[in-house]
């Protein structure tokens, strides 16, 4: 049990590194770990040191109770605003050095959270916005590479306009954007079987609401919850349409039940099927 707590420390470590576009040499500057360690912490090799998996979450603010979580989903905006608070004696310690940041990483965890490639855009002029919203000086011909590659594997598209513009696909962000993308996919075609069970599929409005149905499967996991708490959780408004739309869709496909707790009580909680749990363990999410 012990080892598998470490598994999922040094995953959402890793996570949050990335967040921060920290490479493992920088977090080792920043952190005062050495580069070798970190790694070993992040792996969970067998011959990682505790005492330096305790400093590395010290350093970088996170409650271990969060980064014990399966569920870790922080956005890169909390992971920076953790560190901040975390140390109020280095204003620069979210700084990030444009020697070690990769451009992958940079249209991966800050262009497309923030939503910059919803409108076609030049390499240019994204070497420009990244230049003036992060700081970041990147050559404009490697982020030219990486908007290809990104395409390749088609998470953007291009236009066939001189200068050649990108844009974000319509496909949903790959799981290293998105912890959720792995059981959003699953539910989505999960749902796809159940489709003429479910709610009007005519109706756009109707459809399942498969971000938020993941959000709740992972906050059951954590244990059992009434129906406003789910949807506390996923930030929906407890009303008749949303009931529809993920808890009835979630008990219809047979990943959550009721308790023995009277169906007509406000207080009437749900908790995860045996295969709701399956669900998640074979997502490792």
């Amino acid at each position: 049990m012990a080892k598998d707590i470490n598994i999922i420390i040094g995953k959402n470590l890793k996570i949050a590194r990335e967040k921060l576009l920290f490479s493992r040499i920088e977090m080792a500057n920043k952190s005062g770990i050495n580069r070798g360690s970190i790694e070993r912490i992040e792996k969970a090799h067998k011959y990682f040191n505790t005492e330096e998996q305790e400093k590395y979450i010290k350093f970088i603010g996170i409650e271990k109770s969060v980064l014990c979580s399966p569920s870790f989903n922080l956005t890169w905006r909390e992971v920076t605003a953790i560190l901040r608070k975390n140390h109020p004696e280095n204003p620069s310690i979210c700084d990030i050095s444009s020697k070690e940041t990769k451009p992958k990483k940079m249209i991966m965890q800050r262009i497309l959270p923030e939503k910059l490639l919803e409108d076609p855009t030049t390499a240019t002029e994204l070497t420009a916005i990244i230049f003036t919203k992060f700081k970041i000086n990147i050559e404009p011909n490697k982020v030219q590479n990486c908007l290809n590659s990104l395409v390749n594997i088609g998470l953007l598209v291009k236009t066939q306009t001189s200068p050649i513009k990108y844009k974000r696909s319509n496909k949903k962000f790959p799981k290293e954007i998105d912890p959720l993308f792995d059981l959003v996919t699953k539910l989505e075609q999960i749902c796809e079987l159940f489709k003429s069970d479910l709610v009007n599929s005519e109706n756009k409005k109707n459809n399942p609401s498969l971000r938020k149905m993941a959000i709740m499967l992972l906050s059951l996991d954590d244990g059992e919850k009434t129906r406003k708490e789910l949807f506390s959780k996923a930030e929906m408004i407890n009303d008749t349409n949303n009931v529809v739309r993920t808890v009835n869709v979630l008990e219809n496909i047979e990943l959550i039940t009721k308790t023995k707790s009277p169906v007509t009580s406000s207080q009437q909680r749900y908790k995860l099927t045996d295969k709701g749990s399956k669900l998640l363990r074979e997502l490792e999410v």
